[in-house]
């Protein structure tokens, strides 16, 4: 009962920090799972089950009712399951497919309730967020040095970039439940570690590979956002960024893994990779790059994991 209160007073904490201090907002928002995680973990999924719903209560009586919705809705339940998950120590691949799925869903529920329940469209309100954020964003990068000309060309960079986001979003959310899953999965073994308690390990990361065919739907996703480029509209081009987003991140996932086994068994300063993660995340054309690398690495089994993988089995076979 004392640690259930105590995660739920850190999930607050947590929770009063993202709504009123801005700067640890994206921190705070990879970890805003953690404390249901270590709860269910330690004390199983009836205690993390009450935790959630005492911060949720009072989140909502201390922020508001909609960002205590989406916490419960979003992180409440991935914590959760992802405690029982690590309270039944489930292989760690296991764990982040249930995990993952287990956010998606409440997702969709958080959406449906919030729709039909409370008569808010979240959808709406992300967007119009979004087309809120252009003149202030272009307020803030204008300080005078700017030209009437190149201020109005970096707002229409800003107002395609938005436009573009509204509509990988659904891609993005598929993403963003695994990549949580993950760090906070890190983080609650980091943490619990100190207590004595062991969990399984994801396959070392110059071992992980995509199969082939990401490859082969990047391309096809490519040729159709081209073939629907006139009519941005149309749900063929909105399926086709969202395919082509989904892949473009597994393929740089894949090249920065070949990176990182290049530079392992080549004995090269693995510091490198912190220096290569956020250059490929944030300057467009070496990320482009990388997830080339990384489509060159699947193809091709650049790493012969494949090849090794069928010899074994021959091998298997044979005994």
């Amino acid at each position: 009962m004392v640690e259930g209160a105590i995660c739920a007073a850190i999930a607050i904490v947590f929770n009063l920090l993202f709504a009123y201090v801005p700067f640890m907002g994206i921190i705070l928002n990879l970890i805003m799972p953690l404390p249901l995680v270590v709860c269910g973990m330690r004390n199983g999924m009836r205690w993390s089950i009450m935790a959630a719903v005492v911060s949720t209560v009072l989140v909502a009586m201390t922020v508001n009712p909609i960002h205590a919705l989406f916490y419960i809705g979003v992180y409440g339940v991935m914590g959760i399951v992802l405690g029982e998950c690590m309270h039944r120590h489930l292989p760690a691949q296991k764990l982040l497919l249930y995990a993952s799925i287990g956010a998606l869903a409440s997702i969709g529920i958080n959406m449906l309730l919030a729709l039909y329940v409370m008569g808010i469209h979240p959808v709406d309100m992300m967007f119009q967020s979004l087309d809120d954020a252009i003149p202030q964003m272009a307020a803030s990068f204008n300080t005078g040095s700017m030209t009437p000309e190149q201020s109005a060309a970096f707002t229409a960079q800003m107002t395609e970039m938005v436009s573009m986001i509204k509509i990988i979003l659904p891609g993005a959310m598929l993403l963003m439940a695994p990549i949580l899953v993950m760090i906070n999965y890190w983080a609650a073994r980091k943490i619990l570690a100190r207590t004595g308690e062991t969990f399984p390990e994801f396959p070392p990361v110059d071992e992980w590979s995509f199969p082939p065919v990401v490859a082969l739907i990047y391309v096809a996703a490519l040729f159709g956002i081209q073939y629907f480029i006139n009519d941005r509209t149309h749900i063929g081009y909105t399926v086709c960024a969202n395919v082509w987003a989904i892949c473009s991140m597994l393929l740089m996932v894949q090249g920065l893994v070949f990176i990182y086994w290049y530079l392992k068994t080549h004995n090269k300063p693995l510091w490198w990779m912190r220096i290569i993660i956020p250059v490929s995340m944030f300057i467009s054309l070496f990320g482009l790059i990388v997830t080339y690398i990384g489509g060159y690495d699947i193809l091709f089994d650049a790493r012969k994991l494949r090849a090794k993988k069928n010899a074994a089995e021959r091998e298997q076979k044979k005994k």
